[in-house]
């Protein structure tokens, strides 16, 4: 998407494109208040939070990216990894001097944040990580032979169906009947379909294997910021023994929600994630 194409936003919010040295970056922002960044996952966008969003921004300025590769910013031929999305939020709030700002990251946005947390404490006020990654244990054998038979070592799928992004979003959701999980699966598979859906596809499947390769638990106890975590009691996803390594190796007594949901709260759940976000970030 060129730079000022229009973009439907949420009542409130604008889109922005910000000039990067890898291209353009989309951000939606707008609201009042302190400064809160919303961080999408793995094959996801800003619109991951347009429900959450009209929730939040009489109490936040929020500040929603696609990360490169993502939605509508620019999809160059980077190394995608969420270390390389959490330099570039680091830098883009830094030059936009929003230090000590909030945080909250949905799924592979919950480890960025939960890494920034770790790495750039000075620009972190308090951390929501919401159904995060980062808690796996490793690869095993099976696990890299499965990878390697899906994917290229140049970062594309050996073999896409349509279908498979139907099957993906109904096994993370949990809850399939959400009337929200069609018109999702509509707009994913629209941009996977559309002249920019190799693009999509290589910063998919290269920020995928970076996550998988990199787990974030055994680092976290030098986390020295608030965090919160929540995460689906019907999560197949991020299931609760992955939620658990990264809970246990946090500073003792980070607040852990569990919600009756799958893996995307931030579709099926707004009003309960905005309640305990703002709870947690405006404190008692």
């Amino acid at each position: 998407m060129s730079p000022g194409r229009a973009h439907q936003t949420p009542v409130g919010l604008r889109s922005h494109w910000l000039r990067r040295d890898w291209g353009w970056l989309h951000l939606v922002a707008g609201g009042q208040g302190p400064a809160l960044w919303l961080v999408h996952g793995l094959g996801g966008s800003a619109h991951d939070f347009y429900a959450l969003a009209p929730l939040l921004r009489g109490d936040f300025t929020l500040l929603i990216p696609d990360l490169p590769g993502s939605g509508a910013s620019d999809k160059p031929a980077l190394a995608y990894s969420p270390q390389l999305f959490v330099d570039e939020l680091a830098a883009l709030s830094t030059e936009l001097g929003l230090e000590r700002a909030f945080w909250m990251g949905h799924s592979m946005g919950g480890q960025i944040v939960l890494t920034l947390a770790l790495e750039r404490p000075e620009l972190t006020r308090g951390v929501v990580a919401v159904c995060p990654s980062g808690g796996h244990v490793g690869l095993g054998r099976l696990h890299r032979l499965a990878l390697a038979l899906l994917a290229r070592p140049d970062g594309h799928l050996r073999l896409y169906h349509r279908g498979a992004i139907r099957l993906w979003i109904r096994y993370a959701y949990g809850d399939p009947s959400h009337p929200s999980r069609e018109e999702l699966t509509r707009r994913v598979q629209a941009q996977w379909d559309s002249l920019e859906g190799p693009l999509v596809e290589r910063s998919f499947v290269r920020a995928g294997r970076a996550l998988l390769d990199r787990p974030l638990w055994q680092r976290l106890k030098g986390v020295s910021v608030p965090v919160m975590m929540v995460g689906g009691k019907r999560d197949r996803i991020t299931p609760p023994r992955h939620l658990g390594r990264l809970l246990g190796h946090l500073p003792h007594g980070a607040p852990y929600h569990e919600l009756p949901c799958g893996h995307m709260p931030v579709y099926t759940m707004p009003e309960e994630l905005a309640s305990l976000a703002t709870g947690f970030f405006q404190g008692p």
